[in-house]
């Protein structure tokens, strides 16, 4: 008995590592942007907490730049298991007037939605179509160009091949970072820092030559 205990809980960390081992939780890029307040603050945000109303104003505004917003969510603690996501939703859907999740998707700028598509996805990793969906649509509705938006999409398209297909990692995420077309609206430390992870899986993509 004791035995099979000792087992269950090996099968288990081993588990939690591999899980706290994949795209959204191991590219850590909230570092590069230690010396802004919001992030600051988002840091000091415990499981379990109320997110303080000047993180989520802070998230919905589109004025705020969209990379700094997507470190806050990068910092933040989020799990399925709290209602940390709902209280971003629920505040955003007040905050536009929204009826629902539905028709808040329609409301927000391209920024908000790849913000709000990438706290989803952080905060359930295990389902991530609808994430993947909304952040698409993000990229699609997106004027500007914004390198952080595409970063976000690709993020949660990487953390979808995490789980079948480790070969199309790296191309999915490089092929953000060498996109010249785009508006370089990240720092290069954070992108330095998501790369640090992403290049671990370049070895894995398979050669179309």
């Amino acid at each position: 008995m004791k035995r099979l205990f000792i087992i269950c809980i090996f099968f288990v960390s081993c588990c939690m590592l591999s899980w706290a081992d994949s795209p959204l939780t191991s590219t850590n890029f909230s570092d590069a942007y230690a010396d802004e307040p919001m992030v600051v603050m988002a840091g000091e945000h415990g499981l379990g907490d109320r997110i303080p109303t000047e993180l989520l104003s802070f998230l919905a505004d589109k004025k705020a730049p969209v990379d700094v917003r997507l470190a806050v969510v990068n910092r933040l603690t989020w799990f399925s298991e709290t209602n940390d996501f709902t209280q971003f939703e629920n505040y955003l859907i007040k905050r536009f007037k929204a009826k629902d999740r539905w028709k808040l998707q329609k409301k927000l700028d391209a920024s908000t939605l790849a913000v709000y598509a990438y706290a989803m996805a952080v905060s359930n990793r295990s389902d991530l179509q609808e994430a993947s969906d909304l952040v698409h649509h993000a990229v699609e509705k997106d004027k500007e160009h914004s390198f952080s938006v595409a970063m976000a999409c690709a993020l949660i398209e990487a953390q979808i091949h995490f789980d079948n297909n480790w070969s199309m990692i790296y191309p999915t995420v490089a092929a953000v970072v060498n996109d010249g077309t785009l508006k370089r609206d990240m720092r290069q430390k954070a992108i330095d820092i998501i790369m640090e992870y992403i290049g671990l899986y370049e070895k894995e993509t398979i050669s179309l030559d």
